[in-house]
C-alpha cells in the first residue's frame, strides 16, 4: 500500500482531501461495524464541508493515514444554531484500517487540538461508541474525561461523551530577527510546518536567544544557521515585537528583537545549523516582495508592516495599512509608528 514505508506527516486538510477524507470515514466505519457483528451503514463523512470545519489528517506520502475534523460547538448537541462560546466540537477521528495501533489516532488528536488552541477555543468535546474500548482509551491517553453524558446515536449505538480543556502551558521565549531588505524591497522569508499540527507559515529568520547571549549575536547566529549565507549590514534596531504562539504543541511567548539588514547577496546556499525539529519542518525560503506579504498562501507572521515601520519610516511601506490585512482578523487601523532606537549591543 501506499504509504506503508513512506515519512508520515501532519498536514491541514482541505476541500481537495474531501474525497480521501469521505473514504476513510466510510472505511473505519465499516471495519468497526463488520468487527462487532453490526450492519453495514453509509457513513455520513468527516463534517469537513461544513461551516467553520476544520482538519488534520497523518499523510504517508499522498496517502491519508488517519484524520481529526472539529467545528464550533452549537448548543442543545448541534439542534440549536447558537455557538457555545470556546467550546470545539470533534466531530471525527479516524484512522484506515491497517493502520491501528501505530499511535496515529494519537498523533491526530493532539494535532486538532493544537488548532483548535490556535483558533481560540479554551475546551473540546467528542462523542464516542460505548463499545469502542480503543477509541475511549485513545481519548484518556490525551486527557480526555468522562462527562457523565451518554445517549443513542442516530443509528442506535450507545455513545458517551467526553470533554477536556485546552489550555497549553507556556515557556517564556525571548528571541531575535532580521528582517533583510533587497534592493527590489524584497524581504527574505523563512517556510515552516509545524510538526504537531501542520500549521504553515512564513516568517524572518531568527530564533531563541540562548544564556548569555545579546540580541545582536544571537540575530547573527540565526541568521547564519538559517540561510547559510554571510551576515548582512545592519542598519537598524532592535525594536521590541511581542509574540505569543503556538508551535510544536506548547505556546512561547516573550519578545522578539527585531533588527533591519540590507542584502549584500541573494546567492543560493544551504541551512548549516538546522536541529531535527527544524529539518523535519522547513519547507523552504523565498525573497518576497513587502507590498506582497498578504498575498502569500499561507500566513506570514508576525506582522511584519508596524516593525517596518519603525524599523525604517522614511521606506516605502510608512504609509501601508496598520490594522486588518487583507482578510485578517484586527478591527483596528494601524497607528503611526513610533520613532526607533538604533543601537547594536554586543
Amino acid at each position: 500500500m501506499e504509504g506503508a514505508g513512506a515519512r508520515l506527516l501532519v498536514e491541514q486538510l482541505g476541500a481537495e482531501h474531501l474525497p480521501a477524507v469521505s473514504a476513510l470515514w466510510q472505511a473505519a466505519t465499516d471495519e468497526r461495524r463488520r468487527a462487532l457483528g453490526l450492519e453495514h451503514i453509509a457513513a455520513a463523512g468527516a463534517a469537513l464541508d461544513r461551516p467553520d470545519a476544520f482538519g488534520v489528517g497523518v499523510f504517508g506520502g499522498s496517502h491519508l493515514l488517519a484524520m481529526a475534523v472539529a467545528m464550533p460547538a452549537l448548543a442543545d448537541d448541534g439542534r440549536s444554531l447558537r455557538v457555545v462560546p470556546g467550546l470545539a466540537h470533534i466531530s471525527t477521528v479516524a484512522t484506515l484500517p491497517g493502520h491501528w495501533g501505530h499511535g496515529l489516532g494519537g498523533r491526530v488528536v493532539r494535532a486538532i487540538c493544537s488548532q483548535a488552541r490556535r483558533r481560540g477555543y479554551a475546551r473540546a468535546q467528542l462523542w464516542t461508541h460505548e463499545l469502542n474500548p480503543g477509541a475511549r482509551r485513545l481519548y484518556e491517553r490525551e486527557g480526555f474525561v468522562l462527562s457523565g453524558r451518554a445517549r443513542s446515536d442516530d443509528n442506535g449505538e450507545a455513545i458517551v461523551h467526553y470533554v477536556t480543556e485546552l489550555a497549553a502551558q507556556f515557556t517564556l521565549r525571548p528571541a531575535a530577527r532580521l528582517i533583510v531588505v533587497d534592493g527590489d524591497q524584497r524581504l527574505l522569508l523563512m517556510h515552516w510546518r509545524d510538526p504537531v499540527d501542520g500549521l504553515r507559515l512564513w516568517e524572518p529568520p531568527g530564533g531563541g536567544i540562548e544564556a548569555g547571549e545579546s540580541p545582536y549575536d544571537a540575530v547573527c547566529r540565526e541568521w547564519s544557521e538559517e540561510t547559510g549565507l554571510d551576515v548582512p549590514d545592519l542598519r537598524a534596531g532592535p525594536t521590541l515585537v511581542a509574540r505569543d504562539a503556538f508551535y510544536n504543541g506548547g505556546r512561547l511567548v516573550g519578545d522578539e528583537y527585531f533588527f533591519l539588514g540590507t542584502a549584500t547577496s541573494r546567492a543560493a546556499a544551504e541551512p548549516r545549523g538546522f536541529t531535527a525539529v527544524e529539518q523535519e519542518t522547513y519547507l523552504g525560503r523565498d525573497w518576497v516582495h513587502w507590498s506582497e506579504l498578504d498575498s502569500l498562501s499561507d500566513p506570514v507572521w508576525p506582522d511584519l508592516i508596524p516593525p517596518l515601520q519603525r524599523l525604517d519610516p522614511t521606506g516605502p511601506w510608512r504609509d501601508a495599512p496598520v490594522g486588518p490585512a487583507a482578510g485578517g482578523h484586527w478591527d483596528q487601523p494601524r497607528q503611526p509608528a513610533p520613532t526607533v532606537t538604533r543601537c547594536f549591543p554586543r
